[in-house]
């Protein structure tokens, strides 16, 4: 089993939710480096004179802060009682340009967040993540007049047991623009095939990932965002807020691409279906016509990080004794 997959996987399911969809290379916190990448939805019908597209330009950097029970280069994936444990901090932050063709009157959208994320990985007791979250989503005017924090917090337990079929269940909560949602996190991972497998997360996330070489994976993915600010003023708090979310249901087919040791490059190209404009606190809704988006990031990786090499090591161990079988 790719255990790589699996912590993604897990860490996906937090924005997965029907509250949070915004995956963005969460493979990454093991890959403890700096990620940029840009996203383009292209031109969407609202009505018969205008139409909504976006524009996202993001980075992401993770930090490993603490690192104890190994040392990476004693590390030995051979010896049944290896464990590791890292916290991580991760910041990210993003630009979104969403724009209306004939009276544009949504204004950028800035969003950062600060997120500190504790993993305990052991070959006999599973998998625990612990993370806490705070964020902001806010225009220039709202930063000024409305700024409103977001948090989110969860903790979820994987249970590894049987490497053909690996579910993972844990709690969540988040807060956002004043609201209270509850986000459990349930799902499952399933190998079909040597090379091929399939995820699928509560309530709508699903993905199958074909490893077409070693440096060259493909997916076939579907996924539903509901919270994903485009304009924002006012606040919850004061009885004046008036953000505006973009739902929409998006299926993708993935291009991941190890380029060398340190380099990793991802695209996405897909169709968004389903897709509406949505007030948090009114009845407002438009509707918005099905459009293709696409969606590309680079990695660097800093290569300190302890549970990269549990992960990547003991899929490679594993492969090594079945060749060695074959021999």
């Amino acid at each position: 089993m790719n255990k790589v997959n699996l912590i993604s996987l897990i860490l996906f399911a937090s924005f997965s939710s029907s509250c949070f969809a915004q995956s963005f290379n969460v493979r990454s916190i093991f890959n403890s480096g700096a990620t940029g990448g840009i996203e383009f939805l292209s031109p969407s019908s609202i009505n018969d004179s205008t139409s909504f597209s976006l524009k996202k330009y993001k980075v992401q950097f993770v930090k490993v802060l603490r690192t104890k029970e190994v040392d990476l280069e004693k590390f030995d994936m051979e010896n049944n009682n290896a464990k590791a444990n890292q916290l991580f901090l991760i910041s990210k932050f993003s630009i979104a340009k969403p724009n209306l063709s004939n009276d544009n009157t949504f204004e950028n959208i800035y969003n950062g967040e600060l997120e500190l994320t504790y993993i305990t990985a052991s070959r006999k007791r599973g998998v625990w993540l612990h993370s806490a979250n705070i964020s902001a989503t806010e225009s220039e005017k709202s930063f000024k007049y409305s700024f409103t924090p977001n948090f989110r917090a969860y903790s979820v337990y994987a249970h590894a047991k049987n490497l053909k079929f690996v579910p993972f269940f844990g709690p969540g909560v988040a807060i956002n623009q004043g609201k209270f949602f509850a986000l459990p996190v349930f799902g499952f991972w399933k190998r079909l095939s040597p090379q091929l497998t399939a995820e699928i997360i509560v309530p709508i996330h699903a993905k199958i990932k074909y490893n077409l070489a070693n440096k060259v994976e493909l997916e076939l993915a579907t996924s539903y965002s509901r919270i994903h600010a485009v304009y924002r003023e006012g606040s919850l708090f004061k009885g004046d807020d008036n953000t505006i979310n973009l739902r929409q249901l998006k299926n993708h087919l993935g291009i991941n691409t190890r380029l060398s040791e340190f380099y990793k490059f991802k695209v996405e190209i897909g169709y968004a279906y389903f897709q509406e404009l949505n007030a948090l606190s009114t009845d407002f809704v438009r509707k918005i016509s099905p459009s293709p988006y696409f969606n590309i990031s680079f990695n660097y990786n800093f290569r300190n990080s302890i549970l990269y090499k549990f992960f990547n090591e003991g899929d490679k161990l594993g492969n090594n004794k079945k060749t060695a079988k074959k021999g």
